[in-house]
């Protein structure tokens, strides 16, 4: 069975489950610590939250998501003519646009909101959320500075445990197995969270994220890596670029292929590549937040990030949050920037 995220991500309080499958990741100040920490989640995570039960023998078939895009009546204020030569939005409108639907959200589906995505000179942000814990969402960057390290050590006919990192990379993804992702993670660090943190904040650098975990270890800020603070509008920095990074298409894979289990939010659009994390903070806050490559109507994919906290504290309100967050992005896409390609970089 998967652990829970909370327990690698963050024990200094003990643990608490992240539903599905497991949401983020916390490798302890050791990895004496950390092991006692997922061994606590192991238990405590079987109350709920995002580190649910699942089966590993269930991670060889992953479902791709097949949802269907959301139906957006074709006169949303959008015609439904190509518009290859349409003048694309500017921020102020967009920003008004992205306002507008968190404000609506926030409102109908009683929630605390946060969106992000690319506009012409950087990401636009609308909502009251947007620096939280990153919870599984940090597996996306670690699953790609792990591929990356073990092209460089097969390029350099180095010794590079491949089948157990693919295995390990299926089930973080996939699943959002905490257990595998702590592997990762060790495996990226050489065994020392420190280097670690240094690596996943060099590999953020070089996608365009600021975010900064290895300067949070220094400060002895650090709590684990799913702990980490990650701003939404430095997800939609990091998406941006991140398939500028080499192996980054093997994860951008994976990510489009997300057990139906945790279904939610951008699952919703076909086609999206998504990572989500969710869990309980400290203070009882219940989050809810996916990053994400979301295709617009000419196929190119866009950097987004959403969040939801539920007013009520109960986890199906911050799902129906995310859920109504990704049903408004399409019309809100249509004529955003795209992120970066290969040609790009």
């Amino acid at each position: 069975m998967a652990s829970n995220e909370r327990s690698e991500e963050k024990p200094r309080s003990g643990g608490a489950g992240d539903r599905g499958a497991t949401g983020g990741l916390v490798a302890s100040l050791g990895v004496g610590a950390a092991v006692l920490a997922i061994t606590v989640g192991l238990v405590v995570g079987l109350n709920g939250g995002e580190g649910g039960v699942e089966e590993k023998g269930e991670e060889s078939a992953p479902a791709a998501n097949t949802a269907a895009a959301p139906d957006n009546g074709g006169n949303g204020g959008n015609d439904s003519t190509d518009g290859a030569g349409a003048t694309p939005p500017t921020d102020e409108e967009q920003q008004a646009k992205l306002d507008k639907l968190a404000a609506d959200i926030a409102k109908k589906n009683n929630v605390q909101v946060g969106v992000a995505i690319l506009g012409q000179e950087g990401p636009l942000h609308a909502g009251t959320l947007n620096a939280e814990s990153a919870w599984s969402t940090i597996k996306a960057p670690i699953a790609g500075a792990v591929e990356e390290k073990l092209r460089y050590a097969e390029a350099h006919h180095q010794s590079a445990p491949r089948a157990a990192m693919e295995a390990d990379m299926d089930a973080a993804i996939h699943y959002s197995d905490n257990d595998a992702a702590f592997r990762l993670w060790m495996y990226l660090g050489d065994w020392s969270d420190r280097t670690a943190s240094h690596k996943i904040q060099d590999y953020l650098k070089r996608t365009g994220d600021p975010t900064a975990p290895g300067k949070e270890y220094d400060e002895g800020k650090y709590v684990g890596f799913g702990g980490l603070t990650w701003k939404l509008t430095d997800q939609v920095r990091f998406m941006d670029g991140f398939r500028c990074m080499n192996g980054s298409d093997k994860v951008l894979e994976r990510m489009e292929h997300i057990t139906p289990e945790h279904s939610y939010g951008l699952s919703k659009i076909k086609g999206s590549q998504f990572k989500g994390g969710w869990g309980p903070e400290d203070d009882g806050r219940f989050i809810y937040r996916q990053l994400g490559l979301v295709p617009g109507k000419d196929g190119e994919m866009t950097p987004v990030a959403i969040m939801a906290i539920p007013n009520d504290g109960l986890e199906p309100t911050s799902w129906a949050g995310v859920d109504a967050l990704a049903k408004g992005l399409p019309d809100l896409l249509d004529g955003a920037p795209t992120a970066k390609t290969k040609a790009d970089c």
